[in-house]
């Protein structure tokens, strides 16, 4: 036994098998008959698939995008993934990404029932479709940078309302991981804030280019949008479930523009239109107001209401000046009785009195004498006069003119 040559273990030949085959083939589709197809508890499918000649285990986790039809024994499907190796296993089998119904009648069928389960489910009623703006400030598109539709839908809406703000999120419309990349860029412009209205489409082609808008992620995504949708996908022949849900269909990417935005030649000539109808309309009602005002000022009763406000006016100035008269009556008559009552409190007041010769006797505290009772000989006394006071001291008390 030669022992000089390196021997493996079952894990590193292992790995280095999954290394040749991982990283020496790129993701591919492969067509095959499905059989053994199990959908487990955890959301994973399971299944194989086969030709005449061989077959290939497959699982289709379940973080990937949901089938646009059911998957079922027997059927004949186009599969896109990568080649991965399960080493505890020890065998490879094939990482699905997305599914498909192999054949256009298989791919119309996957259509109808899609079609018919997102319908029960309520996504294209009328009812809950909402009226677009009727004067958008900016709108959201979803579509190829490179393709057709963004070049009509930018040259329609800048050609009918300039005043528009176009945003772009640019994604896949065709292809591995397009349906993903539409429905996350509805997303986005629904939690942005920029935009009043978001437009999906492309350009035409088959069924198979147009099928990233009838993936369920996506239609989903264009129904649940608080953001009104417009979808504009292929040719007016050509009908997507995201047409079916979305709140408006345009034709065409460059019909999208005529059902969105009004044309600005048309606003200008219905603004012309407008003002030169009110400024008519007012020269009208200016006419017919003055017509009135003259017809009014002329008339009778309008005569009678000024020759009553004339009268009523005199008889306010006469009542006016009697009661001015009046007034001035009665304040000549207070002043004579306040002139009446200064005389009298200027006879009566102490000034008055030293005037006429009196004086007024107060002991030594302060008191006034009233009574030569209250006296007694040898008080002594502070006269006041009119000029000047003097102090005495009482020597005789006389009483009713007598010792």
């Amino acid at each position: 036994m030669k022992t000089t040559e390196e021997i493996y273990s079952v894990s590193r030949l292992t790995g280095i098998i999954r290394g040749l085959i991982e990283d020496g083939l790129p993701s591919v589709w492969v067509e095959g008959e499905l059989s053994n197809y199990t959908l487990h508890k955890s959301g994973h499918r399971y299944f194989t698939l086969k030709d005449a000649a061989a077959q290939i285990n497959c699982v289709m986790w379940r973080t990937r995008p949901e089938p646009g039809f059911k998957l079922r024994e027997g059927l004949q499907v186009r599969a896109f993934g990568k080649v991965r190796v399960w080493e505890q296993g020890g065998r490879y089998q094939l990482d699905i990404q997305s599914i498909l119904p192999a054949g256009l009648g298989a791919l119309q069928a996957a259509f109808e029932e899609l079609k018919r389960k997102l319908a029960d489910e309520g996504l294209f009623d009328t009812e809950r479709k909402r009226p677009l703006p009727k004067y958008p400030q900016a709108i959201g598109i979803v579509t190829s940078p490179t393709g057709a539709a963004i070049r009509d839908l930018v040259w329609g809406f800048s050609s009918r309302f300039p005043a528009v703000d176009i945003y772009l999120l640019p994604v896949k419309v065709q292809g591995e991981g397009a349906a993903e990349e539409i429905s996350r860029a509805i997303g986005n412009f629904n939690r942005s804030g920029l935009v009043d209205i978001i437009v999906i489409g492309r350009g035409g082609g088959s069924l198979e280019d147009l099928w990233a808008f009838n993936e369920e992620v996506v239609v989903r995504a264009v129904a649940a949008s608080e953001l009104p949708v417009v979808s504009a996908v292929g040719h007016e022949v050509d009908v997507t479930l995201s047409d079916l849900a979305a709140d408006l269909r345009a034709p065409t990417p460059t019909a999208a523009a005529t059902l969105i935005v009004p044309d600005r030649a048309d606003l200008i000539e219905s603004l012309k239109e407008r003002s030169t109808q009110f400024a008519r309309s007012l020269s009208r009602t200016i006419s017919l107001w003055r017509e009135r005002v003259s017809n009014l000022s002329n008339s009778y009763g309008m005569k009678q209401v000024v020759n009553r406000v004339s009268g009523e006016r005199m008889r306010i100035d006469e009542i006016a000046e009697k009661h001015e008269h009046a007034l001035v009556r009665k304040i000549s008559d207070y002043k004579r009785m306040i002139d009446a009552l200064s005389g009298r409190f200027t006879a009566l007041s102490p000034s008055s009195v030293l005037e006429r010769g009196y004086c007024v006797a107060r002991m030594d505290e302060g008191s006034v004498v009233k009574d030569a009772t209250s006296l007694s000989t040898g008080d002594k006394l502070n006269l006041t006069f009119k000029h000047g006071g003097a102090l005495t001291t009482v020597e005789e008390i006389r009483l009713n003119d007598k010792k």
